[in-house]
């Protein structure tokens, strides 16, 4: 039985954000242990949702910002601490980009 799809709708079951994956299965793919999920989120890298049961779940965007996080930290030997700030760098710069965005369509008085 195939479905019907609507015109210029995705194949995409949910969006970037959307927190999906449990801990178990953002650790496997990952390829690190939930336990080190657990210490990111205790040290403020990240916080995932929680569902009612109070189970950790993670969007795409967010193992994205972890597989960066884990690059930072594998690949260039930065630690946690290194990492964060990184991290709070890349998202002031996104900010500071964003403004200027803003301040460039604005009509010039």
């Amino acid at each position: 039985m195939q479905m019907s799809r609507s015109p210029g709708s995705s194949d995409r079951l949910h969006g970037p954000d959307e927190p999906v994956y449990t801990i178990s299965v953002a650790a496997r793919l990952l390829g690190v242990s939930p336990q080190m999920l657990r210490q990111l989120e205790k040290e403020g890298i990240l916080e995932p949702a929680r569902t009612d049961a109070n189970a950790r779940l993670y969007s795409e965007n967010e193992l994205m910002l972890l597989r960066h996080v884990f690059s930072l930290m594998r690949d260039r030997g930065i630690n946690l601490a290194g990492v964060k700030l990184i991290l709070e760098m890349e998202e002031q710069q996104r900010a500071r980009e964003s403004r200027e965005k803003v301040g460039a369509g604005a009509p010039e008085g």
